[in-house]
């Protein structure tokens, strides 16, 4: 396994890690929302999280199976998860609030990387087996 494949794949199951944290936290803990409001936004981002931070770690196993590295693709999500679950956990978990326009360039980007990686997989060719 190459040096970029295992930091992507420890990357994404740190951040995975962090998601349960933070979901539990806002299921159990004393900062639990109590508004529905606030448990939809908590919903939503613990879901966002999970999902790409498995893809992610996704991510570094299939960046081991082909010739040319291509790290666009899960540096998008990774800037994309950040801001947009990242927005959405503050406006949980504090009194912070991000101007409104941070969660949708989040959300923009996680479009844009999973664009990025379905295009690096048509083009890219995969390491022969054996």
């Amino acid at each position: 396994m190459t040096g970029s494949a295992r930091f992507w794949l420890v990357l994404g199951m740190a951040s995975m890690l962090s998601a349960v944290i933070l979901a539990a936290l806002g299921a159990h803990g004393p900062l639990a929302p109590s508004s529905a409001l606030a448990q939809r936004w908590l919903a939503t981002a613990s879901l966002f999280h999970l999902t790409h931070s498995l893809a992610l770690i996704g991510f570094g196993l299939w960046l081991g199976q082909i010739r040319r590295p291509c790290h666009l693709p899960a540096a998008l999500l990774l800037v994309g998860m950040t801001l947009f679950t990242g927005s959405l956990y503050l406006l949980v978990f504090t009194t912070v609030h991000f101007p409104p326009l941070i969660t949708p360039i989040g959300g923009g980007l996680l479009m844009l990387g999973w664009l990025a990686w379905l295009f690096a997989v048509l083009l890219r060719r995969p390491i022969p087996a054996g």
